[in-house]
C-alpha cells in the first residue's frame, strides 16, 4: 500500500496565526477541542493520523478571509499535490469549462 501523503503542518499553523486566531477560537468555529488543534500543529502522529478531510476543509474555510492571496494559494497548490492532482491538468479542465459556458464550444458541453 502507498504510504499517504501528510498534511503540511506548518502551513495549517501559519494559516491560524495569520488570521489572527488563538488555538481556542480556531477549535471552536471548526468544532474540535483546542488540545487537538495544538496537536495537529505540533505533529502528534496519532492525532495526524485521524485527521479528517473535513477538519482541514473547515480550518481553510474559517482562516480563509483572513489570509493574503499568496497562503491561500499554497493552501490550495498543497491540497491539490495531497490529493495526487496535477494542478496543470486542472487548470486545463477550467479553461475548458470556461470555453464551455461561454458557447465557444458551439453549445456543446
Amino acid at each position: 500500500m502507498a504510504r499517504r501523503k501528510k498534511i503540511d503542518i506548518a502551513l495549517l499553523k501559519m494559516m491560524r496565526k495569520e488570521a489572527e486566531f488563538t488555538q481556542k477560537e480556531l477549535a471552536l468555529r471548526i468544532g474540535i477541542s483546542r488540545e487537538t488543534v495544538s496537536a495537529i500543529e505540533r505533529g502528534v502522529p496519532e492525532t495526524i493520523n485521524k485527521l479528517e478531510t473535513d477538519v482541514v476543509s473547515n480550518w481553510h474555510i474559517v482562516c480563509r478571509q483572513k489570509l493574503s492571496p499568496d497562503t491561500d494559494t499554497e493552501f490550495l497548490s498543497h491540497i491539490l499535490q495531497y490529493f495526487g492532482f496535477s494542478e496543470q491538468n486542472l487548470i486545463k479542465l477550467a479553461k475548458k469549462l470556461t470555453r464551455s459556458n461561454d458557447g465557444v464550444d458551439g453549445g456543446k458541453g
